[in-house]
């Protein structure tokens, strides 16, 4: 198995909160730097596709709501926990490596 980082930000750069857009090759992610940690996410909601850079919100804790739908996801683990069961949100490990945050690509 082969792992690799992907360079997407400078630690610092995002403040509480904040949310930046990131090409992973053609697939398009968000980052989110929330609580002290980063989460990278599928910038599409899982239910109807929204945009989530437009219609995503961070609520408290590592949670996010799709505002077209209400929808709710875990960052951390994907989990869809509102409606319970409905489509996981693809999430992807991010992780601070120097001075850079990196995306974690496992194949």
């Amino acid at each position: 198995m082969g792992v690799s980082y992907v360079p997407v930000a400078r630690v610092g750069e995002l403040a509480p909160g904040g949310m930046k857009e990131v090409d992973l090759g053609g697939r398009q992610v968000l980052l989110a730097f929330v609580e002290g940690k980063y989460f990278a996410f599928s910038r599409q909601c899982p239910h109807e596709e929204a945009d989530l850079k437009s219609a995503g919100q961070l609520l408290n804790g590592t949670k996010l709501r799709c505002n077209n739908h209400s929808y709710c996801f875990d960052l951390e683990t994907g989990e869809c926990t509102l409606p319970q069961g409905g489509p996981p949100l693809t999430v992807l490990p991010a992780e601070e490596k120097g001075e850079e945050v990196c995306i974690r690509l496992e194949w």
